[in-house]
């Protein structure tokens, strides 16, 4: 781990890497909406879209303040606008929603692989496909997350387990949600770049650990940065919501590709493969 530290700090600023996350961030800003949107017409197939913007809300606690209330306030906007109900038109919104979101992953995958100093597949359906179905995974992924953290404490409320039971669960809770994440950061590293490092159970590398941990410590100290001593409000005024909400969102793209290039930097000390013996 040594080796690869010192190797991380000339891997960064070689692939500037701060400027690779300030483009993944715009990317990710412009995909928002329509990743929001996608969700919200996905999840209301299965369950109530007017529950949406409680669970986020409970679920965005440890976010910054002006990220949460970003994204409570597009959710309500877009669920006021959606219709109910599978129709050839939700269905058609849905696809659509898809296709603007993955450009955000896409670029990240972009990242991914100028981190791992991997040359990405020329093929535009290629690289474009497999943007659309990691959307589509950490759909998924989100999902599974918001009901492991909103969905499950009203069951707990009507076995009546107390006050020892719930706090229980919470701790589980964010304990589970931590490893949903490693894994959906593993699965992310693991199929955008080919021929990758596995790692543990397939997809959980170190780099994986690295972005999981940083981007929780991230996100932490942010929001209690913005909550106690930044004043963006007196500087941009009404901008200071998307302004947040960009450093945010270059915040955690910055924390993905570090994991990144953790095991990069862990693939170029590795040993090459020996060669097979030569049938004699």
């Amino acid at each position: 781990m040594v080796a690869v530290a010192s190797k991380l700090r000339g891997r960064v600023r070689e692939h500037n890497l701060t400027l690779v996350a300030a483009g993944v961030a715009f990317y990710a800003f412009l995909a928002l909406i329509p990743a929001l949107i996608a969700f919200v017409s996905i999840y209301g197939l299965v369950s109530s879209p007017e529950d949406v913007t409680r669970q986020v809300e409970d679920l965005g606690s440890s976010l910054p303040a002006e990220v949460q209330d970003f994204l409570v306030f597009q959710l309500t906007q877009i669920v006021n606008a959606s219709s109910s109900g599978v129709s050839v038109t939700a269905i058609v919104a849905i696809v659509v929603a898809l296709w603007s979101a993955s450009g955000g992953m896409a670029s990240l995958i972009t990242g991914i692989h100028v981190a791992r100093e991997t040359d990405e597949p020329k093929s535009f359906v290629v690289k474009r496909g497999k943007a659309l179905l990691l959307t589509i995974g950490a759909i998924v992924f989100l999902g599974i997350v918001i009901f492991l953290v909103t969905a499950v404490p009203p069951l707990l409320d009507d076995a009546d387990l107390g006050d020892a039971g719930r706090l229980a669960f919470q701790i589980v809770s964010w304990v589970v949600l931590a490893l949903v994440m490693l894994l959906g950061i593993g699965l992310l590293y693991r199929f955008s770049v080919r021929g990758g490092r596995r790692g543990w159970l397939g997809v959980v590398t170190v780099g994986a650990v690295v972005a999981m941990v940083g981007w929780l410590v991230v996100s932490g100290l942010f929001g209690a940065y913005t909550a106690n001593f930044a004043s963006y409000g007196k500087t941009y005024g009404t901008l200071a919501t998307i302004v947040v909400v960009l450093l945010w969102l270059w915040l955690s793209s910055l924390m993905l590709l570090l994991g990144a290039e953790v095991d990069g930097a862990r693939e170029d000390g590795a040993p090459a493969p020996e060669p097979a013996p030569s049938a004699s």
